[in-house]
């Protein structure tokens, strides 16, 4: 693993920084080629919006620099499928929640080994019902924030046999799993959950909503009921692409056609680098 701590080699971060103290702070993770990242600008424009959420947003001389040092300095070292991780927090700062009025960001850029998922991708996963609930906050919904304990806890109640977990609101309704975002066909029409109030605005679920010209998207506040009544059911990130579900909680599902043209669309679209 390589990494830069304030666009300089190194793995070191001051014991002071509010990213450690308190969660304060966004990332990244982006899926990057030889010669191009993936859906590059979708990550970036959640970060600049993670951050303006927070009250510390990057000058648009900050945002140039950013993206600069990415293609110049990291591309180049990137001889294969990797992952480039990005975190960008408030900085040092004193004792207490109250944030420093001068932000001086620590910008934190790693490059580590891609996870390989391609059997997933072929030969589909099964999915739990996580008992830990996700919070509802519009304050922080969809953003990637770096207080992700919800997820932590998550982790640990999943099974051998599973592969994610689905999690619910305090209401029951659905809203993602703990590392990807869920979607379904019924009769032709593809839904997934509204992220609202809570919730992470994947860039991958993003990128499927808008390239949907053959399929009616449905985004709004569904039960378990729902997900259930499924013809086919996926889950996708930047990372996996898109994971045909077999299983939910016992109940077998299909995969797909809908699904299998999907990932052929978009895998086409991964090779080519979109931007």
């Amino acid at each position: 693993m390589t990494w830069f701590v304030n666009y300089r080699l190194d793995n070191s971060l001051s014991v002071a920084d509010r990213g450690l103290a308190y969660g304060d702070g966004v990332f990244e993770t982006i899926r990057v080629f030889p010669q191009f990242f993936s859906h590059i600008s979708d990550h970036l424009s959640r970060l600049w919006r993670g951050l303006a959420k927070l009250g510390m947003p990057l000058t648009l001389s900050q945002k140039h620099y950013l993206y600069d040092f990415l293609h110049s300095n990291v591309l180049p070292l990137i001889l294969e499928e990797s992952v480039v991780k990005i975190i960008v927090t408030r900085g040092e700062g004193g004792r207490g929640y109250l944030a420093p009025k001068n932000c001086i960001h620590s910008i934190i850029i790693g490059i580590l080994p891609a996870p390989h998922y391609q059997y997933q991708r072929d030969k589909g996963i099964s999915l739990s019902i996580s008992p830990v609930p996700v919070s509802t906050n519009r304050f922080l919904a969809g953003m990637k924030h770096l207080n992700r304990l919800e997820n932590i806890i998550a982790k640990q109640f999943l099974g051998p046999d599973d592969f994610e977990a689905i999690m619910l609101n305090d209401k029951q309704e659905l809203v993602e799993c703990i590392q990807s975002n869920l979607f379904w066909y019924k009769n032709g029409i593809l839904y997934t959950p509204s992220l609202a109030l809570s919730g992470v605005q994947g860039t991958y679920r993003s990128a499927i909503v808008q390239n949907q010209n053959n399929y009616m998207v449905q985004i709004g506040h569904f039960l378990l009921d729902d997900l259930m009544a499924a013809d086919e059911v996926f889950i996708s990130n930047s990372l996996m692409g898109i994971v045909p579900v077999i299983r939910v909680s016992g109940e077998s599902f299909p995969i797909g056609i809908h699904t299998r043209k999907l990932q052929i669309l978009m895998q086409a679209k991964d090779m080519h680098g979109v931007h």
